[in-house]
């Protein structure tokens, strides 16, 4: 924000006060040399401290983007060259800090590409995985170019917007892309400290208050446990509390005594937290990558022991640890499952999770098989049952029974055949695959089954057929229905509905919660693919690129 006469300089992730002069020359390598001062007031002492550290941490022979309000014909890419600041402070009165930078101007976004320098190295690991490569650029890219053979595409929605990912990256390319200056950080990965973000990596980063996020995925300290780590999906933060621990189940790390900034870029973050064994340490790296929807963990202690990583809370779940990952057995109350792996062999941990014994080190990562939108509205119940009809029933709202909040939406079939609770019709292509999901509980025997279908209609909003997945269930528990059904031809809506199969007559209960209709989980945020895109390691690193 402009201070009084000034305007803002913004080099990377830093603000500073855009200073009057900036001088300029030419040659071999255009320089700019910009000089200024930070000063409290008007700033905020602890504002002006932020803006002296994270200047003094800015590293020499990065590639920053630069804009000013007040001179924009300077905005661009530059290599940073030398920074110094002299920092003085008048006791109760003044605090300042008197900077220069020196810049060497690479050109704007019309005159140069941005390259990303994509390693070939896949993660050693005991799954035959060939990895994948994939990448994500700042959300606002143009122009991204890879030759001959083009990548597949798929976008990732999180806190800073829609992100394209890009899969099956040809090997032996760095992709090519362009982006405006003002682009280029939207969609970064961050690493904050009591909310404020930290620049470089020499930077004083205590162990608590801190936050590594890209958007997609938040891991924080937790209350509960070790970490808590948080995906972004259906427009909101969806919160899962993991242990971690060097000593099996028995002890899970729930304080850390210190705190590194490893790696600091908008592509790539990587930060370590150090435990005191006494005698001996723990430390974890975590890592973050711009796109990614999980984050990488590797812990490591100096004499052998149980090393795990998994939920705080036990989370039914299926383990297919003999390919590399764990996920969660059914959705949670958001529509998501959590899945964790590891590039080598280890055990299951019945709360979901992984371990291994006898090992000095344990890699893993833990995310997300995120929920696609829920196309029917009201899907728990818990505010009324608007959105639902009934056929040879009646629905109501009840607090008798309910898996997610407090309510649920009661069936009571009346008389007829197939006594049913249907959503609107929701607008659904043709040929494409949608997925019906849903708590079912059924208070007495059902000697019919229950159901979980989609009806599907054409334009006119006329009935063509119906997908089915039909059970015979267990009474008295919450049981899970989830199935993938393919939009037959000339559909135009598709509508989910919970029922009782054939004519039970009238007084038969049935209670669901959180039935959707969603589009079916994209590729790309299955477990298996990220677990092919985290042994695909691919740490970047940027380049200007002349045209």
């Amino acid at each position: 924000m402009p201070q009084g006469d000034y305007g803002d300089l913004k080099v990377g992730r830093l603000m500073l006060r855009e200073t009057f002069e900036a001088n300029e020359s030419s040659g071999e390598s255009r320089s700019l040399e910009l000089s200024g001062q930070e000063s409290n007031p008007p700033l905020t002492r602890s504002e002006l401290v932020w803006r002296h550290d994270n200047l003094t941490a800015l590293e020499q022979g990065s590639l920053v983007p630069a804009t000013f309000t007040d001179k924009p014909e300077r905005n661009g890419y530059y290599e940073l060259g030398s920074v110094s600041a002299a920092y003085t402070e008048w006791r109760g009165d003044v605090v300042r800090s008197d900077w220069t930078i020196g810049l060497r101007r690479l050109g704007t976004d019309a005159e140069i590409d941005l390259q990303s320098r994509l390693t070939g190295a896949v993660r050693a690991n005991d799954f035959a995985l060939t990895g994948e490569r994939w990448h994500a650029p700042p959300i606002g890219h143009y122009g991204y170019y890879t030759g001959s053979t083009n990548p597949s595409v798929m976008t990732r929605t999180g806190a800073d917007g829609a992100m394209t990912v890009y899969r099956g990256v040809p090997a032996g390319v760095s992709p090519r892309w362009g982006c405006t200056p003002t682009n280029y950080l939207t969609g970064r990965v961050q690493l904050t400290s009591s909310g404020t973000e930290l620049c470089g990596v020499d930077q004083a980063l205590p162990p608590t208050g801190w936050a590594l996020t890209n958007g997609l995925v938040n891991v924080t300290t937790s209350a509960s446990g070790t970490l808590d780590v948080q995906a972004h999906t259906g427009g909101a933060w969806r919160s899962k509390s993991w242990n971690v621990s060097v000593a099996g189940s028995a002890s899970s790390i729930t304080t850390w005594d210190g705190a590194t900034l490893l790696k600091n870029e908008p592509e790539h973050v990587i930060m370590r937290l150090t435990k005191s064994l006494n005698p001996g340490r723990a430390t974890l790296d975590l890592a973050l990558r711009r796109g990614s929807r999980f984050v990488e963990g590797y812990l490591q202690v100096g004499t052998s022991d149980t090393l795990a990583a998994y939920r705080s809370t036990a989370e039914t779940n299926t383990s297919f640890a003999a390919s590399g990952y764990l996920v969660a057995t059914d959705d949670d109350a958001d529509g998501n499952r959590f899945a964790i792996g590891s590039a080598r062999t280890f055990t299951a941990h019945a709360n979901g999770g992984v371990q291994k014994a006898a090992t000095t080190t344990l890699d893993f990562w833990i995310g997300v098989a995120g929920s696609q939108a829920s196309l029917n509205a009201n899907p728990s119940f818990d505010t009324d049952t608007s959105g639902w009809t009934a056929t040879n029933a009646t629905i109501t709202r009840s607090s008798t029974q309910s898996k997610y909040g407090g309510w649920s939406g009661l069936l009571t079939s009346t008389a007829g055949s197939a006594p049913r609770v249907q959503s609107a019709n929701a607008p659904v292509t043709s040929g494409q695959s949608y997925r019906a999901s849903g708590w079912l509980y059924a208070p007495a025997p059902i000697a019919g089954g229950v159901a979980l279908n989609i009806n599907w209609y054409d334009g006119g909003g006329a009935y063509l057929s119906t997908s089915a997945n039909s059970t015979t269930p267990v009474s008295g528990s919450w049981f899970f229905m989830d199935t993938n059904f393919s939009a037959p031809a000339s559909t135009a809506f598709g509508a989910v509905h919970f029922a009782l199969n054939g004519s039970p007559g009238a007084g038969v209960l049935l209670y669901g919660d959180d039935i959707r209709l969603r589009a079916a989980t994209p590729s790309g945020d299955a477990a298996l693919d990220l677990r092919n895109q985290y042994v695909g390691c691919l740490p970047e690193v940027v380049y200007g690129v002349r045209r």
